[in-house]
């Protein structure tokens, strides 16, 4: 690459980006050849992860390009974010007909269940077309051919001081953002807040598992609370999600039973399953975030968030003055480790 960028930041990030391109390749193939959930799961987790290293290593790289890729990216996860979220309430559902045995209560998640299948259904084709797309993608293609050339060339062991600049910058950033919505975790009703939470936490995250082979192992402790703390926040986003798309899914079968009998008299025997929906749901919520509040006091009082501050600080600290430092070769054994997780 031209210019004055340092290529062995570039190769840096190269090196993580195109293993989380290959990985995004070969998610795209499995979905083609089969048909399990958490491939899209899985799928949505590589592009994060692209879009994370793109976006910190952004100055490194060409910036109409790099504005391109960031956006085809982001269209990947958007795009299977429905096809996603209909799959885990399927197989909610489908857990949820297993195991209650009332008859009063089943026909309403059974109603429930067919739905969503329904819409689930109609996502399929375009699912398969869309994936078929974006393994001929142009840009998808070129971020796997560029990091390829970088990595490619002369390859220096030694690590710059600017790199754990950059580490301690995205990773300090990261951390306030998520921080500032601290305050709303003591109020349970502010859904909204908790859920951009959650996303905060994610990049915090991903950040981390960026320069996780910076700090030789002195991250995972992190890496692990905050995997933590987006799995529960994750499930008390779903559960919000059921205890508001359950009462509007009431209405909108009202409104159907009425069109097709001419009255909703119909509707009474789907409503037991319904409320239990909503109450189960309501119930896993209030669990859930007794246990995230639980550990949040942990954390707290074991100042995981200063600590964290405080080794990035003395890493880059440590390295301004020395521009030798050498991390040993990874592979990306570290994004492999997280890749399904």
């Amino acid at each position: 690459m031209k210019g004055n960028k340092d290529i062995r930041i570039q190769q840096y990030a190269s090196e993580n980006i195109l293993t989380n391109t290959q990985n995004l390749l070969q998610i795209l193939e499995k979905i083609q050849t089969r048909h399990v959930s958490e491939d899209i799961h899985d799928l949505r987790v590589a592009t994060r992860r692209i879009r994370t290293s793109l976006s910190i290593f952004n100055k490194y790289f060409p910036k109409q390009k790099v504005k391109s890729w960031e956006d085809t990216i982001r269209s990947i996860t958007r795009a299977f974010g429905k096809t996603r979220d209909l799959d885990v309430q399927i197989e909610f559902l489908e857990h949820q007909l297993a195991l209650v045995t009332d008859r009063q209560v089943r026909p309403g998640i059974r109603r429930l269940h067919l739905r969503l299948v329904q819409k689930r259904k109609k996502k399929e084709a375009g699912v398969e077309k869309h994936t078929d797309a974006l393994l001929k993608n142009e840009d998808i293609l070129a971020i796997q051919s560029t990091m390829q050339a970088i990595l490619q060339e002369p390859h220096p062991k030694d690590c710059p001081a600017e790199l754990f600049q950059l580490a301690f910058h995205s990773i300090y950033t990261t951390l306030d953002q998520f921080l500032y919505y601290e305050v709303f975790i003591h109020h349970p009703e502010d859904v909204h807040e908790l859920h951009l939470m959650r996303i905060a936490a994610k990049r915090l995250r991903y950040t981390l598992e960026v320069f996780l082979p910076l700090y030789q192992g002195k991250l995972e402790d992190y890496l692990n609370i905050m995997k933590t703390v987006q799995q529960k926040l994750g499930l008390i986003h779903d559960c919000d999600v059921w205890i508001a798309f359950v009462p509007a899914f009431l209405e909108s079968e009202k409104q159907r039973t009425l069109k097709y009998y001419g009255h909703p008299s119909a509707i009474k025997r789907l409503v037991p399953g319904f409320t239990y929906i909503t109450e189960n749901r309501q119930a896993e919520r209030d669990r859930i975030y007794a246990e995230f509040m639980k550990d949040w006091q942990i954390w707290k009082s074991a100042e995981i968030w200063l600590k964290l501050r405080e080794l990035i600080l003395q890493a880059t600290i440590s390295t301004a003055n020395n521009d030798h430092h050498t991390i040993q070769p990874t592979g990306g054994k570290e994004t492999k480790e997280y890749a399904s997780q």
